[in-house]
């Protein structure tokens, strides 16, 4: 095919102060068998020779820019999305990495199912600790790809029966037409409208879009590092007086949460990945045309099912948001009990068959430092599984 018919791809990588991590992650995207992409590192104002590390590859495929000051994440993401042109995009974590050959994979689908998202399952990578030991990659093993209708499984997602990470959601091994973005773009103001970003983009393009693909063959693997912001907010100091980076992350002047939702006692969300879909549904409101009905009693049951009873600030969170919406809150908390009882008995087999279908590769036996060598090793890996398992095969 030539170069002109392949639509252009653009991998943008929103970066902040990850010297240590943001070269790996660049490097499985250099790599990449596709001839029309565009790499755009958008810089938020780092001071960690970030722009060096960038420069030094010399690939005239990188476009480095530079927000000139400190943002909040989605606002830097809303600024690199600015600088697209034009056709397929993705958003990449900077301690994260593409599989080898993805782009050229996710455009054939796309093609051939002629959808303008795809989302794809990704594999696990825990970077090393600080002393270099560590290292550890899980990688799911299912293949064949699956459409999906965005509808059912938005409604599935804040019905507690999915995950965010089965929606459309546009980073690390998500994907998606530029023209959805400018469609949402054109009703919400900007593409961004969360200080959630990752979260909000799967909810937003599942809003607007009729269906998408889904492929079980991993696309992209999602790094854990001592960076990642959703690791320190579902892992918090114990020491109240020092402010994590989750707690950094809600202050820098961020989109503010939604009105209906409160926050903890000390500032920040609650530990309830729930929550954090309740907020971006209702902050893109303006793209469907109707509101559940008892959807905050809904809400409140599944968070209460999915607490721990040991976390008290996400106690004292159910306590201020059945007050705010005028829930009766023992009721509730009785029903999430029953709920998350049916949902472990139910959920048994789901669970077994996840681990039985997911290879962990683990240090000293495989050396791993880094999330390139984790995506070589897993391409490997699913090779030797079975050829090229992102075909449309039964699973």
């Amino acid at each position: 095919m030539a170069v002109e018919a392949l639509p252009k791809f653009t991998v943008i990588i929103p970066t902040r102060a990850r010297a240590d991590v943001l070269p790996a992650a660049l490097r499985t995207v250099v790599a990449q068998d596709y001839e029309n992409l565009e790499i755009l590192v958008s810089d938020n104002f780092s001071e960690d020779g970030t722009a060096d590390i960038v420069h030094a590859l010399n690939d005239p495929r990188i476009r480095y820019i530079n927000t000139g000051r400190r943002l909040s994440m989605s606002h830097n993401w809303e600024f690199a999305l600015s600088h697209v042109d034009g056709g397929w995009v993705t958003f990449l974590g900077d301690d994260d990495g593409l599989m080898p050959g993805a782009i050229a994979k996710v455009v054939e689908m796309a093609r051939d199912a002629s959808v303008s998202a795809i989302r794809s399952a990704t594999c696990k990578y825990r970077w090393p600790a600080a002393d270099g030991k560590g290292g550890r990659l899980a990688i799911p093993t299912r293949r064949g790809t699956e459409l999906r209708d965005s509808d059912e499984w938005l409604q599935r997602a804040m019905a507690g029966n999915a995950s965010y990470m089965d929606l459309p959601m546009l980073y690390t091994g998500g994907f998606a037409d530029i023209r959805v973005m400018h469609e949402i773009k054109a009703k919400m103001g900007m593409f961004f409208s969360s200080c959630n970003p990752d979260v909000y983009s799967g909810i937003a393009i599942a809003s607007v879009t009729k269906n998408y693909l889904y492929s079980r063959y991993p696309m992209a693997i999602a790094g854990i590092s001592r960076h990642s912001t959703g690791t320190s907010h579902f892992s918090r100091p114990e020491n109240k007086l020092e402010m994590s980076p989750a707690q950094r992350f809600i202050s820098e002047n961020n989109i503010p949460f939604h009105p209906d939702i409160p926050v903890c006692r000390d500032g920040i969300t609650p530990r309830s990945v729930q929550v954090t879909l309740l907020e971006s549904y209702l902050q893109s409101l303006p793209l469907r045309s109707q509101v559940p009905k008892y959807l905050h009693a809904q809400q409140l049951i599944i968070v209460a099912s999915d607490s721990s009873s040991r976390d008290e600030d996400l106690k004292t969170w159910m306590e201020d948001f059945s007050i705010k919406h005028g829930l009766p809150l023992k009721s509730t908390l009785r029903r999430g009990m029953v709920r998350r009882i049916f949902r472990r008995l139910i959920g048994a087999p789901g669970r077994i068959s996840r681990r039985l279908k997911t290879t962990t590769l683990r240090s000293p036996k495989h050396d791993i430092p880094d999330v390139y060598l984790a995506s070589i090793a897993a391409a490997n890996h699913l090779n030797i599984c079975g050829g090229d398992t992102w075909e449309n095969k039964p699973s």
